[in-house]
């Protein structure tokens, strides 16, 4: 297997772990659920799809990857946005309900959520190149 999928697909493992240990906080007591469901979702079973992708595209397309460069960005991107985002968020919804200002928090959400979209944007434009033209085009 190649390096770059070999990284999100061990990262999308590392997600597995920390979700699975979140799900079993979460019947300790409440506040878990959305990094429990993020750690999941966006985290093992995203980074597992971007790995599966990164190495087969390139071998039924004929073609190394477009940059893996661009790969690399996106590995890092999407884990600062998916961490960050995981822990921003519970912190806005503690601040909202206790009726405090939650603005620099969600500008957080934001942020993290902002580079999340921006690495999976990256991972699509990268795979589309990849892809190249058919040879029917």
């Amino acid at each position: 297997m190649d390096k770059i999928p070999r990284f999100f697909i061990k990262a999308g493992l590392v997600y597995l772990g920390l979700s699975t240990v979140l799900g079993i906080l979460i019947a300790i007591g409440p506040g878990y659920s959305f990094m429990h469901s993020h750690f999941g979702m966006v985290g093992f079973l995203s980074f597992v799809v971007f790995g599966i992708c990164y190495q087969i595209i390139p071998r039924y397309s004929g073609t190394r990857i477009f940059s893996e460069k661009l790969a690399v960005v996106q590995f890092w991107l999407a884990n600062i946005g998916l961490v960050g985002l995981s822990l921003a968020y519970p912190f806005m919804r503690m601040y909202m309900l206790k009726g405090y200002d939650f603005s620099d928090a969600l500008t957080m959400v934001m942020v993290f959520g902002i580079i999340e979209g921006i690495s999976v944007f990256i991972f699509i434009f990268n795979i589309w190149k990849t892809m190249g033209k058919n040879k029917t085009d």
